[in-house]
């Protein structure tokens, strides 16, 4: 008798589960990361979709000019993840950087944009951080249609998806009042355009986690201790392999009819649950390797173990809180024994602790994060925008105020 082990609970991030069958995987390579020398680096952490603070402030750094194109030449600008969600304006803020890439790029420079936690989650269908006026900038004139059709897809797929595991399902008010509020009009075209093949999920899925410039390691969250053997060629391979199997498996169960073609990470592991659960369920003459629901089953089981991939797991370059939360006294020599074992001198993070919404060092000047108050919304006043410059190892914090150095070259 052949038994199948189900996930674990609905955590945001769940805890992984025990994998039943091992999948051999290539390694893939994700975007280009060699960055070898520049004679000026700027650093903007966390954006959070606030373009128009980004163009602020870029034009303040003068990498942009007043209309907003390139006029940087050959520096080189790291935006270090979190570029969307929180605000409404997400579409734009990477539009802006896609744009100052291509326009970077032919001036002789770079424009480096770092996976955060926030695409990584984008990118999975994860999508409760996504401000609800973003969807609106994707909505065309066809978009309650298309909203309504997502409706009836949705609904079609449920029933079937309770029939085929020996229960039923009825839409009642409380699931259309549910759905309709997490799915407004604009949600669908956002949703593709998050996908492999969309706009913007192409160019999210190109973005590496990790690079190094200068004898600096620039990452999202941080390098933990877990991670700390890893190069960064290898950090990069592992998150571009996540996605790509994550995309893969997605595209088998829409062929296979178990999830609908714009369904998230999580619904595909409810599906597989669902699966699991019911197949359990059946006499032994019927649970056996040559069912092919149990083959689907068994070979798609691993994405239970979604809580301990590199780009959702707490360990990992995109959520460790290390570098912001750890304390310096009794953490110092692990932090430094982390910047040793990667051969680099210093880190620069976008994550904050809060303190202040300011960029500041920890642990003796070894870790810099760049997490500021970033926000479009006039209530808060524009929040308070920051970037990091380093020029001949100097390290300046950069505000619409004026300049500080940080960190000054010896």
């Amino acid at each position: 008798m052949t038994s199948i082990r189900c996930a674990g609970g609905t955590r945001s991030r769940p805890l992984p589960f025990t994998l039943l069958v091992t999948v051999a995987v290539a390694s893939m390579v994700a975007g280009s990361t060699a960055v070898h020398s520049a004679s000026r680096v700027v650093v903007v952490g966390e954006v959070q979709g606030a373009a128009n603070s980004a163009v602020t402030l870029l034009q303040k750094v003068e990498l942009v000019d007043g209309e907003s194109h390139w006029s940087g030449g050959d520096a080189v600008l790291i935006q270090t993840g979190d570029l969307i969600d929180g605000g409404e304006h997400a579409r734009a803020a990477m539009d802006l950087f896609m744009r100052l890439q291509e326009e970077a790029a032919a001036a002789g420079g770079r424009v480096i944009v770092l996976m955060g936690n926030h695409e990584a989650m984008n990118i999975l269908g994860e999508l409760r951080d996504v401000n609800y006026m973003t969807y609106a900038a994707f909505a065309g004139p066809d978009a309650e249609a298309r909203q309504k059709a997502h409706y009836d897809a949705e609904v079609a797929w449920h029933t079937e998806r309770a029939a085929a595991t020996g229960s039923q399902f009825t839409p009642d008010d409380e699931f259309n009042a549910d759905w309709f509020a997490l799915h407004p009009p604009g949600w669908v075209e956002y949703v593709e355009a998050m996908r492999p093949e969309g706009t913007y999920g192409r160019w999210l899925r190109t973005l590496p986690v990790a690079v190094e410039l200068n004898g600096v390691l620039f990452v999202h969250a941080g390098i933990s201790p877990e991670m700390k053997r890893m190069t960064i060629e290898e950090i990069n391979n592992r998150a571009a392999e996540e996605i790509r199997r994550f995309d893969a498996d997605r595209d088998r169960m829409v062929a296979e009819g178990m999830c609908l073609p714009l369904c998230s990470a999580r619904q595909m592991v409810d599906v597989i649950n669902g699966e699991i659960t019911y197949l359990n369920t059946l006499d032994a003459s019927q649970r056996n390797q040559g069912n092919p629901r149990m083959t689907r089953a068994a070979d798609l089981q691993h994405l239970g173990q979604w809580g301990s991939w590199s780009v959702l797991t707490d360990t990992g370059p995109l959520w460790f809180k290390g570098t912001s939360q750890w304390d310096e006294k009794q953490h110092g020599g692990e932090m430094n024994d982390i910047l040793t074992v990667a051969g680099v001198e210093r880190m620069v993070t976008g994550q904050s602790d809060g303190k202040d919404h300011v960029i500041h060092t920890r642990f003796d000047n070894r870790v810099i994060l760049t997490s500021v108050d970033m926000s479009d919304d006039p209530w808060d006043g524009g929040g308070t925008p920051a970037a990091l410059e380093i020029v001949d190892d100097d390290f300046v914090v950069v505000t619409m105020k004026g300049r500080e150095v940080l960190i000054a070259s010896n």
